[in-house]
């Protein structure tokens, strides 16, 4: 799990992964994930932001800042050079191959944190996620709001959101397609869901939690 409280120790990961990116040949990596190539970098859409991934790193298309997560998550994902299709299947972090030993800090990280900033704040987080390029989908009976978003090619998510009311607090669950180890490693699609609440809250102009 990346965590901002101690950026330099990630930057020094994210080097490694740029020594690594400049060692490859990023070209059957590229067209396993379907990405477009520029030049010697190739285009990673994620969350509705276009990043250029090359031997030199990861930096924004639009010239902007980009995060050490999105860096390093980026860099992941054409090193790893995952493969296959989703299955449009969505479970729970938890049901993951490996996935239990971790869902409940992430749960706490992610799911909580979401629910925490947008709850009675339905209106905003259906702005922020239709922002970021999601999906709206059908609601279930309890569910008040749900989406599916491209997060990155071939790594899709859902999220589906439970509006608090007066007896239950409000409660937010991040979905993952079952391929997703076949992208990313378990750390990564952790990270992945962090960075989906980021967008979101930037999106909707909600600050995180204290």
């Amino acid at each position: 799990m990346f965590e901002s409280e101690n950026p330099n120790a990630y930057e020094k990961v994210y080097i490694g992964l740029v020594e690594r990116l400049g060692a490859m040949d990023l070209a059957p990596a590229g067209a396993s994930l379907g990405l477009e190539r520029r030049g010697l970098e190739y285009v990673a859409p994620l969350l509705g932001r276009e990043y250029l991934v090359g031997p030199q790193g990861v930096r924004a298309a639009d010239g902007g800042g980009t995060p050490f997560t999105h860096r390093i998550v980026l860099a992941w994902y054409l090193i790893h050079g995952g493969s296959g299709e989703p299955a449009q299947s969505f479970v729970p972090y938890r049901e993951l191959p490996g996935g239990a030993d971790f869902a409940r800090t992430l749960s706490q990280l992610v799911d909580n944190r979401l629910a925490t900033g947008f709850g009675h704040k339905l209106a905003q987080l259906s702005q922020a996620a239709l922002a970021l390029g999601g999906e709206e989908l059908p609601t279930t009976s309890a569910s008040d709001g749900a989406w599916r978003f491209g997060a990155l090619p071939k790594l899709p998510l859902e999220l589906r959101f439970y509006d608090a009311d007066e007896e239950f607090p409000a409660e937010a669950k991040i979905l993952y397609d079952i391929t997703a180890p076949n992208i990313l490693d378990l750390e990564c699609l952790a990270v992945m869901g962090q960075i989906l609440v980021m967008e979101l809250e930037r999106a909707a102009g909600v600050a995180p939690p204290a």
